[in-house]
């Protein structure tokens, strides 16, 4: 590391490279600076070669111990910016594999890698209220989609028929449970509409025959083509401080691809679905039940509030927000 700060401006990312948090968190902004004429990298190791050519280093939720310690290295010697993510409630989650996978000396790592960061982002303003007590310099960056999504086809109703979408893993059964009931009954009642659903989310009771299950995929535009089938995108409607950490990615990616947000009176989305305009927020379990009903009821109006989403969406691109992620890592340097 024997070139000076001031000749080596760019940005790594140091992350294994793979699933949703990486793609947005990580790949996602540094792809924008790239094509504005910035120099950015990823990979999964960080080493003086490495070093050498950036500035600045960007992890998330960075807590194993070979890369604490390096993490506090380089704090000491104060060579580079260090940013830290982090987007996820993991101290206290309800979900028991979370709290298997962060017990208190994980935990313990994370909050001293919070500390020594230069500049800590989140896509939480509930996460960024706790981290506070860590680090004076914690930004709320939302997260954000790819502006190609905004033009993915919408696929024609009368084609693709009517679908409610559901997202989950078998580890948020819970969030199912709880939305279930209204679900069947709503689909036991309108006979032409069905249930996607992306993940491993164990549906076994669901109102319909009409139904279709896809994996998770790293492929993006895999990923959001399986989204953009959905004609009403669900959400869990549990107020669990967990689910009040979340982002608001869910509704961002639903208002990209034009579906209509149907989602959970909650902080995260609040900024970006306005009831009855481009989308709907509801408070219980019996206004779910209502306004899926009222929806079906109006295609027009469905079509409505899809296209509506969707011009929305553009404020909410990578593209658009960089200088949202640009402001937070300019904020103190190295």
């Amino acid at each position: 590391m024997n070139t000076p700060p001031e000749q080596r401006p760019g940005v790594y990312g140091w992350s294994p490279g793979r699933g949703g948090v990486h793609f947005h968190r990580i790949a996602e902004p540094l792809r924008v600076l790239a094509e504005l004429g910035h120099r950015t990298s990823t990979g999964p190791q960080l080493d003086d070669e490495i070093l050498d050519t950036v500035d600045t280093v960007l992890a998330h939720t960075l807590h194993g111990e070979a890369e604490t310690k390096a993490w506090h290295e380089l704090a000491r010697i104060g060579t580079h910016r260090l940013v830290l993510d982090v987007d996820d409630w993991l101290w206290a989650p309800d979900i028991p594999s979370l709290r298997d996978a962060y017990p208190p000396d994980v935990l313990d790592r994370l909050f001293s890698n919070v500390e020594r960061a230069h500049v800590v982002t989140t896509p939480s303003g509930v996460i960024a209220s706790y981290l506070s007590r860590f680090n004076r310099n914690v930004w709320v960056v939302p997260n954000t989609v790819p502006a190609y999504v905004l033009d993915i086809p919408r696929p024609d109703v009368t084609e693709n028929g009517l679908w409610l979408g559901w997202q989950g893993a078998l580890n948020r059964s819970a969030d199912w449970k709880t939305a279930a009931a209204g679900v069947a009954k709503f689909l036991s009642r309108h006979e032409d509409w069905g249930i996607g659903i992306i993940g491993e989310a164990a549906i076994d009771d669901n109102g319909t025959d009409r139904h279709w299950v896809k994996p998770w995929t790293s492929d993006r535009k895999a990923y959001y083509a399986s989204v953009a089938a959905f004609t009403i995108g669900l959400g869990p409607l549990r107020d669990t401080l967990f689910n009040r950490a979340k982002s608001s990615l869910r509704a961002v990616e639903y208002a990209a691809l034009g579906v209509v947000p149907v989602l959970p009176d909650l902080d995260p989305y609040r900024h970006v679905i306005k009831s009855g305009r481009n989308g709907y927020l509801v408070r219980d379990f019996q206004t779910h039940r209502r306004v899926l009903t009222e929806i079906a009821a109006n295609l027009e109006w469905l079509d409505a509030m899809g296209k509506q989403a969707r011009d929305d969406a553009a404020n909410w691109t990578t593209e658009a927000a960089i200088g949202a992620w640009a402001e937070a890592w300019n904020s103190i340097g190295a």
